[in-house]
């Protein structure tokens, strides 16, 4: 075998492998039931879109998942160019999961670093988000669609069966007095009376919430009202972290915790 045959092998064997780390999302359809019923699915036009840059062929098998924990491999039945129509096989859900971690986070005023937080964290394997707005926030405005693409990216690189839900945007004390979600409860603040670390307080296989404030930090009145809603004040350790980093340790800590 010369050269030139030895890189061709290594080129079309990168390219399978890249096939392969290539995950394609079905929103809003479930993939359990259609591979049962065996019949033919259409790929969103966006999704398709990379099929084409990948020059995929009919015969050619993809990774696909519909983001609720279900993953599996669907062949390519037919093709147009722009169309894509294909066969699920192999399709299983995920075991679920023991616990759910939600961080309700105060979007940074650079809007750069809070979507890195939301692809960061979808890596790590958050739940859902929901954005707040706080006295000291600096950012009024956030476009949700763009925060669930950088969502969907992060979940499609990093071949994740779950794509986190990220909630529409709400007022600090809006959301305390209308949240009711289970299990333990934390605010992350800043202040030399917290002694106690999250890790030292987050349960194995429960679920959390915990509260991460914008650059200026909550206020007392918002630490008061989060406590009286059942938010147990929490230090992420004696660093000063930026929102978007305090957030994604929080993220970090509870999946160690229920690693």
């Amino acid at each position: 075998m010369n050269l030139l045959q030895v890189c061709v092998q290594a080129c079309s064997l990168s390219f399978v492998v890249f096939i392969r780390m290539h995950l394609t999302y079905f929103p809003g359809i479930d993939l359990i039931h259609h591979s049962q019923a065996d019949i033919l699915l259409e790929v969103p036009a966006e999704e398709a879109a990379h099929l084409k840059v990948l020059r995929l062929k009919p015969g050619d098998t993809i990774r696909v998942t519909d983001g609720t924990g279900t993953i599996g491999e669907a062949e390519i039945f037919n093709s147009t160019g722009k169309q894509y129509l294909v066969r699920l096989t192999n399709v299983q859900q995920m075991p679920p999961k023991t616990y759910e971690a939600h961080l309700i986070v105060a979007p940074t005023k650079n809007i750069a670093r809070f979507e890195w937080f939301i692809e960061k964290a979808t890596e790590i394997g958050i739940d859902s988000i929901t954005p707040v707005w706080c006295e000291h926030s600096e950012r009024s405005h956030l476009r949700i669609d763009r925060l669930q693409k950088v969502a969907v990216a992060a979940m499609k690189q990093s071949l994740k069966s779950r794509l986190p839900v990220i909630n529409v945007p709400v007022k600090l004390d809006e959301f305390l007095k209308s949240s009711q979600t289970p299990g333990q409860h934390f605010i992350a603040w800043i202040d030399d009376s917290v002694t106690g670390h999250l890790k030292e307080a987050v349960a194995k296989d429960t679920p959390v919430s915990i509260l991460i404030g914008p650059e200026g930090d909550f206020s007392k009145r918002e630490v008061d009202l989060a406590q009286f809603n059942g938010f147990q004040a929490v230090s992420l350790g004696k660093e000063r972290l930026r929102t978007e980093t305090a957030a994604l340790v929080a993220c970090h800590i509870v999946n160690l915790i229920n690693d």
